[in-house]
């Protein structure tokens, strides 16, 4: 990802299924990537929890009953 080493990503950058993966971007940097890809950008240092919404406690049960990651 160039677009983010030229942001000064610190660490390594991690695209998976659900965002860009970064560390050592403030909000602004990370909104530039977000709008740019149209896919998520998320600090690895304030992970996002899996079925909730960012990481906020709150969240939703799967129609089979919750699920962890």
């Amino acid at each position: 990802m160039q677009d983010a080493r030229a942001l000064d990503v610190t660490g390594d950058i991690e695209v998976n299924d659900r965002a860009i993966v970064v560390e050592g971007l403030d909000e602004p940097p990370r909104y530039y990537l977000q709008h740019g890809f149209s896919y998520q950008c998320h600090d690895r240092s304030k992970p996002h929890h899996y079925r909730q919404h960012g990481r906020a406690p709150i969240g939703w049960d799967a129609e089979d009953g919750p699920k962890t990651a």
